[in-house]
Formats: structure tokens, sequence, C-alpha cells
């Protein structure tokens, strides 16, 4: 079982837009991602396809949205939310199957990265 010992929300215009990137650092030191968004982030979504189906020939028209990786879908994109959600699906056991682990490489230009802000 995993312990958090930090969380970073991405804090940009994304926010506002019902979609965002959240890291979780475990005790351990490892690093998983997730991507959460908010319903009407969905809904918008599924309007862009239906206004791609109107353009495209042999498209019909249908509003729809595919999601090719794992979304944590909330009610809003608060920290407080994020934070208990990441507390229950650690206690029922499904975080791994929603945060992807990050990458070493990926890892280490994080690191080197906050290393030059903070320098």
């Amino acid at each position: 079982m995993y312990t958090v010992k930090r969380v970073w929300v991405d804090e940009t215009e994304e926010i506002q837009a019902g979609s965002i990137d959240v890291l979780a650092e475990m005790e351990d030191g490892s690093l998983w991602m997730a991507r959460f968004v908010t319903i009407p982030y969905l809904l918008e979504q599924m309007d862009y396809s239906r206004e791609v189906s109107e353009i495209l020939p042999d498209t019909p028209d249908v509003r729809y949205t595919t999601v090719e990786t794992a979304h944590v879908i909330v009610d809003q994109l608060d920290r407080n939310i994020i934070e208990d959600v990441i507390d229950n699906l650690l206690a029922l056991d499904v975080f791994e199957s929603m945060f992807a682990p990050v990458p070493e490489e990926e890892l280490r230009q994080l690191v080197a990265l906050s290393g030059k802000a903070a320098g």
C-alpha cells in the first residue's frame, strides 16, 4: 500500500477548462500521474466530436467522446477534492488502475527542471 507524500496540481488555465494533470509523490519516492476532468469538460469534448462529424464527409452527426487513458471524473477541480479522491483510490486499492507511474527518465527530467527553477 502506498502512502502519499505530496500532491501537485497543474494549476494552469486548463483548470478553467475542466481538465488537469495531477502528480502524486509517494513516500517511497515513486511519482504517479493521472488526468482529472469534470463532466462539463467531457460534454464539451462530445460537442467537438459532433462539430467534426458535421464537417467530414461520410461521418454521421453524432455527439460522443473517447478517452484513451484513464481519467478521474470529479464534480470540480479543487485541491481538497483531488486529495480526497486519491485517498479513496488508495483505500479501495484501485490507485494503480487510475494513476500511471511516471517513467524513470521523465522523473529525472522533472527533477532537473525543478532544480534549475530553484537555483
